[in-house]
């Protein structure tokens, strides 16, 4: 199975969010500018992104790790660099 963010995976990421998560999603921009943003709301609760799965990814990670995802801000990477693709498909 393959899946990759499309113009399709906006809805089954909204869905996800609103239906089965509980939040309140916005969709914020400024009239002015090209400027706009997804919001998730749920009480005291705030999520930003650039798009419905980004905003997932963004709950994820909380959901995952609680008020102390950022500790893992420093997560060493390099190892993840060093793979190709082909190796695991």
């Amino acid at each position: 199975m393959s899946l990759g963010s499309a113009g399709n995976t906006n809805g089954p990421a909204l869905y996800i969010l609103e239906v089965l998560k509980g939040y309140t999603m916005i969709f914020d921009c400024d009239d002015e500018s090209d400027y706009f943003q997804w919001v998730a709301v749920k009480g005291e609760q705030q999520f930003f992104g650039c798009s419905p799965e980004e905003v997932l990814g963004l709950v994820g990670i909380y959901e995952a790790l609680g008020d102390d995802w950022n500790q893992y801000s420093a997560y060493d990477k390099e190892h993840i660099y060093q793979r190709e693709l082909s190796d695991y498909l």
